[in-house]
């Protein structure tokens, strides 16, 4: 184990791929209690599951970060269950093609 993060309870943001995926296992790996939010449900959940089948805690959320409303209920609801350590804001959008209409 790098660093002890036994305690700590983490959200992030766009965390059922990519590099929100791998910062998700990292801190589940180092002992944390992972909040996994997505737009899309499916893949925070399987992100979670695999947190999960490794020995390590983790909860999904179907949560718009570009909402602030949806946002602020999730958010709320976490802090309400268990509080908020760490906070990843790795959710982005992208946005493809040019300056031409």
């Amino acid at each position: 184990m790098k660093f002890d993060l036994k305690t700590k309870k983490a959200i992030v943001t766009g965390g059922g791929s990519g590099i929100g995926r791998a910062i998700a296992m990292a801190l589940a790996e180092q002992g944390a209690e992972v909040h996994i939010l997505e737009v899309n449900a499916k893949p925070a959940k399987e992100t979670a599951a695999e947190i999960k089948a490794t020995g390590g805690d983790a909860q999904a959320h179907a949560c718009d970060v570009s909402n602030q409303k949806d946002v602020i209920k999730t958010v709320e609801a976490i802090i309400a269950e268990t509080g908020i350590d760490i906070l990843i804001n790795n959710a982005g959008i992208a946005h493809i093609g040019n300056v031409e209409l």
